[in-house]
């Protein structure tokens, strides 16, 4: 296996959008999925089971996350928008890996690492655990009405 980089397969106005340059999934020695397996689960590549496979790969996104997060923080500071907060006792979020990779466009990113690893993408999708909030009605709208409003 090579050492290169797989790096984000967008367009770079994307990337000058999010102020955050390109992504390091896998291949290099910060690449974000292996320094997770190595500091946060210390172990090698070839001993991580899915459940392992599956943290350090959700710690990955939420570090992509994190720093478009404060990105956006910086923006909403300069430009002082409205914002609009939704409180609701009841609130099933689901899974969220595969919702933050389609939202963060990074799923060329993952594609192309789980088959450099050969590792099975929907094996690490199901170790995540539902959140089990909420008896399902109301609590599913409350999430459907928050997914609209966060595309709107």
């Amino acid at each position: 296996m090579s050492m290169e980089t797989i790096e984000l397969a967008a367009n770079p106005k994307s990337l000058d959008q999010y102020d955050c340059g390109p992504v390091h999934i896998v291949g290099s020695p910060n690449g974000l999925y292996e320094r997770h397996l190595s500091f946060d689960n210390v172990i090698e590549q070839s001993a991580a089971d899915s459940r392992d496979r599956f943290e350090a790969f959700a710690r990955s996104v939420r570090d992509i996350l994190s720093q478009r997060w404060v990105s956006t923080e910086g923006t909403y500071d300069r430009l002082n928008p409205k914002r609009i907060y939704y409180l609701s006792m009841e609130f099933l979020i689901g899974r969220s890996l595969a919702n933050n990779v389609g939202n963060l466009v990074l799923d060329p990113v993952m594609r192309e690492a789980v088959e450099r690893h050969g590792i099975d993408w929907h094996e690490i999708l199901e170790e995540e655990p539902h959140a089990a909030m909420g008896n399902g009605g109301m609590a599913r709208l409350a999430a459907c009405f928050l997914d609209s409003m966060a595309t709107m």
